[in-house]
């Protein structure tokens, strides 16, 4: 059985003893998930407003941070009518992750399962069910989300699951959590080429800044607000390196109100017939992993890494039609203490708002064929690795982008948040998957072209229930010019209890 940080007996009998207290029980939930496509929307309009200054590329977002920087309308600062349907859907969700005793119940269905998927992180599994509860108070924060799916074809996948489930605590303006939470690192919403939630959640310990309060220091205190987030975690046993680790660290800061930071790495290392010593854990941390040539070394070479930088600036210029750039420049290996052999990932978005609502637009483009800028691909590289043989995946998923490597998506978006609740999504996706035929790449052996056109609407049908509805038609073709269409059906509930 796959090893869990969070097993089903203590998040169980935990859960039943702060149900029991809940009168006691009025925090705040300590994160707001990856996934939430509408927050995120709801959170950048309010944050290029001026509204929230604290950086929004790292997810899962800290709660209590989102409270300390939401601007608080009084007689002299006054929320623009514009804006006052993104501040009341905000300040609406921030109250129901009050925790008391309330739970939500929910599921979701695909005619068939997606192929490449977004940072909704929909469509993984063709069926999906769960019970989805929270609880904490001043000392503990408890979540048990339990779920039952479709499982893959990979042998360590379970139909029952704890994703999303953890045991978290305050140290001051740090957040220690025990669990399974999904994270997405970098400002892309089509993909991320580091950290996204194309795979499930691994088990893992976290330590993240709770406020991204600036430092007081002078020679700091340029840096403005700031997060730091680092992880370990243990892959699963079905795999050439059984139990491998994942360990991660991103500084994420806002030298300016406009202008944001990511800087991001991710190592394997250890597992089964692995080194995992203190000088190898040590070698892994500080880089000294690339100058082994012979068999010999590579015994002792401590891991396999990803590290590398990503922005998001918002121009000045376009007042009356206000836009941002964005980008990610990933590293698979290092020279000099540099990422290098890169891939990459940039887009461009701009949005409007008005008494109906909001709207924006992006326009995205990834691609994980290593120094692609240069016009000389190095393919075979992204996401493998000659000594970690199962690559940078969890249970045959990309741990980064969903085109996993070799590949190249191009991709437009819309979304549209009306006044009356709807929230609606449109897209436009192209993609040209393991370009060469030749490396290993789980969701497509052979190079294939794939595009998909979708909209999907999410509407509150009261205080409580929430319907979700999409379709799509995808297309794939292969080098023989065999072509396969889909028409994707899908819908999704959920209901809280208070």
């Amino acid at each position: 059985m796959d090893y869990q940080f969070s097993p089903k007996k203590p998040f169980i009998f935990g859960s039943c003893i702060l149900t029991a207290c809940s009168p006691m029980l009025a925090t705040a939930t300590p994160w707001l998930d990856t996934g939430d496509i509408q927050l995120r929307h709801e959170l950048q309009l309010l944050s290029d407003e001026g509204l929230i200054n604290t950086p929004l590329s790292t997810w899962p977002l800290s709660t209590k941070d989102i409270y300390a920087h939401l601007t608080q309308p009084n007689e002299q600062n006054l929320i623009k009518p514009d804006l006052q349907k993104s501040y009341s859907y905000l300040s609406d969700r921030l109250k129901r992750e009050d925790y008391g005793s309330s739970f939500k119940i929910g599921g979701n269905a695909y005619t068939k399962k997606l192929l490449i998927r977004d940072f909704s992180g929909a469509g993984r599994e063709e069926a999906h069910i769960f019970y989805d509860g929270q609880w904490g108070n001043p000392i503990l924060d408890i979540r048990l989300k339990a779920s039952l799916a479709n499982k893959s074809s990979h042998p360590s996948d379970k139909t029952f699951r704890l994703d999303e489930s953890y045991l978290a605590s305050s140290f001051g303006n740090w957040k220690f959590t025990l669990g399974r939470q999904s994270r997405w690192w970098g400002p892309g919403w089509d993909g991320s080429l580091i950290l996204s939630n194309n795979a499930r959640p691994i088990p893992s310990i976290s330590l993240d800044r709770i406020e991204s309060a600036p430092f007081k220091n002078k020679y700091l205190k340029w840096m403005g607000p700031w997060k730091l987030s680092i992880f370990a975690g243990r892959l699963e046993s079905n795999r050439v390196i059984s139990k491998a680790k994942l360990l991660g660290a991103r500084l994420n800061f806002k030298p300016s109100p406009d202008f944001e930071i990511g800087l991001s790495r991710t190592a394997q290392w250890g597992g089964d017939g692995r080194p995992q010593t203190f000088s190898s854990l040590f070698n892994a941390i500080i880089g000294n992993d690339n100058f082994y040539s012979t068999d010999a070394g590579k015994k002792s070479e401590p891991g396999n890494q990803l590290a590398g930088i990503d922005f998001r600036w918002k121009s000045p210029l376009g007042i009356n039609k206000p836009f941002a750039i964005y980008g990610q420049l990933i590293g698979e290996d290092e020279a000099g203490y540099l990422p290098y052999k890169n891939i990459g990932l940039f887009g461009l978005e701009t949005w409007h708002t008005s008494h109906a609502g909001s709207i924006r637009t992006y326009f995205e483009i990834s691609d994980t064929s290593v120094d692609f800028f240069k016009g000389k691909e190095r393919n075979n590289t992204a996401y493998n690795h000659s000594i970690y043989k199962s690559g940078y995946r969890y249970q045959g998923l990309s741990l980064g982008h969903s085109i996993d490597s070799d590949s190249r998506l191009l991709s437009a978006g819309i979304i549209l948040s009306k006044k009356n609740g709807d929230f609606w999504r449109a897209w436009a996706k192209h993609a040209t998957l393991n370009s060469d035929s030749k490396g290993k790449n789980p969701i497509a052996e052979k190079a294939k072209k794939w595009s998909s056109l979708g909209i999907s609407l999410n509407r509150k049908l009261n205080t409580q229930t929430k319907l979700n509805l999409g379709l799509q038609l995808v297309t794939e073709k292969t080098i023989q010019n065999k072509r396969h269409n889909d028409a994707i059906i899908s819908i999704g509930f959920s209901r809280s209890f208070n």
